[in-house]
């Protein structure tokens, strides 16, 4: 028999936090879909946490969870099976020296100087990138690739691997300012074509502010950051690693001490139609200096690996909400129903695995918006609690309610290409805080 819930609602408190600065420090060096805004895990992590703890969060994003770890002086370890977010998370919660990075920055720049020089004068000879991306013109004009390949092959030059990869992230930040994509989409659009034939970016004036910009940003971080705490990254899909007695490259992720808490905000299940972080950060990752074979596997296939991307035959699990859900969309489309399954049935094996590796007495809280699907209203917060406690979290679940002011997604959206026909997206959230 499945057990039951007792949902216990708090909205004693301000979780919107509308007038919140959520880009201090690193959080505000590169933009990133859908970030959970630091306040709510500043928030989490000081109320079901204790200094020294170690934070998980098995779908980390750009690192907002590891930076607040950070700042509160606890551990932190983040999976993530986008290489961007990776470097993000990895670049963010890791207090890198600002003097370093100055003098560093002074190479680059002086050097970069030199080259524009010639580059603009006719005698730099620049080959560009040979990109599998068959379209990449379409995407970048001619002058950018080559402007943005020195920008490149003078970072390539960095031979301390954290030094390069900081400067990683203002060289994908300016990517995608010079790329012909709409800059308030997630998804790839290009501008519109009279916009696209008079764009003619300053791609070295916007590294060199990205780069000062960074480095501030940098600074303020490492005067606040605890030093005494570790941050770790891993590339990787959390259902492999979950799988795999949450060993990563024949390296045990958690090195034999369990999470006090797990903080985290999975993924939608929307890939295609909301949220799309693959195609988000594609031209970024494209861009760095990854290995062809690597970015024709990982990078091109984000969306499609994450929770809910790949069609499978799914069992059947026995939870009311998921049922009456599944139902009332199957109603309308099938299809759409075994993806809504689908997306469930990983995001359950993801929960069963947390809780197996979740410290006694530890919480897990999972931030969640109910999206729609063929206009439908999927209750995500009481689907998760269902599957969460019959897993063997505490039937006492405690909910905190918050209206999205300023996460960056699309209220609106046509998923069923009908004109004229817009449905909402998601303006809700819901903080599940589950204790085992």
């Amino acid at each position: 028999m499945k057990k039951e819930f007792n949902p216990i609602f708090d909205d004693s408190e301000d979780w919107d936090f509308r007038d919140s600065d959520i880009n201090y420090f690193t959080h505000g060096l590169h933009p990133y879909p859908a970030k959970m805004i630091p306040p709510i895990a500043e928030r989490l992590l000081k109320r079901y946490a204790s200094p020294g703890d170690l934070v998980l969060d098995p779908f980390c994003g750009s690192g907002g969870v590891l930076v607040e770890s950070r700042l509160a002086g606890m551990n932190s370890i983040g999976i993530d099976l986008n290489p961007l977010a990776c470097l993000l998370s990895e670049i963010k919660s890791n207090p890198i020296n600002p003097d370093i990075l100055e003098k560093k920055a002074s190479e680059i720049l002086s050097t970069l100087n030199k080259k524009i020089m010639d580059f603009n004068f006719g005698t730099l000879n620049v080959d560009p990138p040979n990109f599998f991306e068959e379209n990449i013109l379409y995407w970048f004009k001619l002058k950018t690739i080559k402007e943005l390949t020195i920008i490149r092959d003078i970072l390539k030059e960095i031979k301390k691997d954290e030094i390069r990869r900081f400067f990683d992230v203002p060289f994908s930040r300016t990517v995608r300012e010079v790329s012909g994509t709409r800059k308030n989409e997630f998804k790839l659009y290009r501008m519109k074509e009279e916009q696209w034939n008079a764009y003619d970016p300053d791609t070295f004036k916007i590294f060199k502010e990205y780069v000062r910009d960074s480095i501030k940003r940098m600074k303020r971080f490492y005067n606040e950051a605890n030093k005494d705490v570790y941050s770790k990254v891993y590339l990787a899909n959390s259902q492999d690693v979950f799988t795999d007695k949450f060993s990563h490259e024949g390296n045990k992720i958690m090195e034999n001490k369990p999470p006090s808490i797990i903080v985290t905000s999975p993924p939608y299940g929307d890939h295609k139609t909301t949220v799309a972080y693959g195609q988000f950060s594609r031209y970024s990752s494209l861009w760095l200096d990854y290995e062809e074979d690597f970015k024709k596997e990982i990078i091109w296939n984000v969306d499609n690996e994450g929770l809910g991307g790949t069609d499978k035959e799914v069992p059947s699990m026995d939870y009311d909400y998921l049922q009456k859900t599944v139902e009332a969309i199957q109603n309308k489309d099938e299809k759409r129903a075994k993806e809504a399954l689908v997306f469930f049935f990983d995001l359950y094996k993801c929960l069963d695995k947390m809780y197996e590796l979740l410290k006694d007495g530890g919480y897990a809280c999972i931030v969640v918006a109910n999206r729609t699907m063929k206009r439908i209203v999927i209750p995500t917060h009481y689907i998760i609690a269902e599957m969460g406690v019959d897993l063997g979290f505490n039937k006492n679940v405690t909910f905190y309610p918050r209206k999205i002011p300023s996460k960056r997604l699309p209220w609106r959206n046509a998923p069923e290409n009908i004109p004229g026909l817009n449905g909402m997206t998601m303006s809700r959230e819901n903080i599940i805080v589950f204790k085992k």
